[in-house]
């Protein structure tokens, strides 16, 4: 089952082997990845991302769902998302997000994630959707809040990341 699924400006479809190079636009810019374990790619990293997208989609049963966000006025790859079921239960999972810093504060973020919200409701049954960030990444609490989140915890020195002990807010939602 390939997934398309249509917003009043973006289109979230499964990645294709050539999206690597806009995804490596933004996948190489540091500045934009502090609040990321992962990153910045060379073109090896973004091209294995790219494998390692291809070969989930074939998994059987499939628990994630990695998609482009592509920007429907442009057919640009502008960013990604995607839904990953929760190893213990079924019915819940997290998501995440990124989009192209050319394209942030346009609200493609929180179109993006409340069509997959819905998707993983309606297509995939979940109930519950976590998602985590860095507690210093304001614009990404912002899009959580927006989206219907509700902040649920605090780890604090989560885990190492670029130098630093991370804390990790944790956010949730019931579909």
């Amino acid at each position: 089952m390939e997934i398309w699924i249509e917003t009043e400006r973006l289109i979230l479809r499964e990645y294709k082997e050539s999206d690597w190079e806009a995804i490596h636009e933004y996948a190489q810019q540091e500045h934009i990845l502090i609040y990321e374990a992962w990153g910045p790619n060379n073109k090896a990293n973004t091209k294995a991302f790219i494998q390692e997208v291809l070969q989930s989609q074939k998994a059987i049963p499939r628990v994630s769902f990695e998609l482009a966000i592509i920007l429907q006025e442009e057919d640009k790859l502008i960013g990604g998302c995607g839904f990953r079921y929760d190893a213990l239960e079924k019915d819940k999972g997290n998501l995440g997000y990124i989009i192209n810093p050319e394209y942030w504060r346009s609200g493609y973020a929180v179109e993006a994630t409340k069509a997959l919200i819905r998707y993983a409701a309606t297509e995939l049954g979940v109930k519950t959707i976590e998602a985590t960030c860095d507690v210093l990444n304001l614009a990404s609490q912002a899009v959580l809040k927006h989206c219907g989140f509700f902040r649920v915890k605090l780890i604090r020195k989560d885990f190492e990341m670029k130098g630093r002990l991370r804390d990790t807010f944790v956010y949730e939602m019931n579909t």
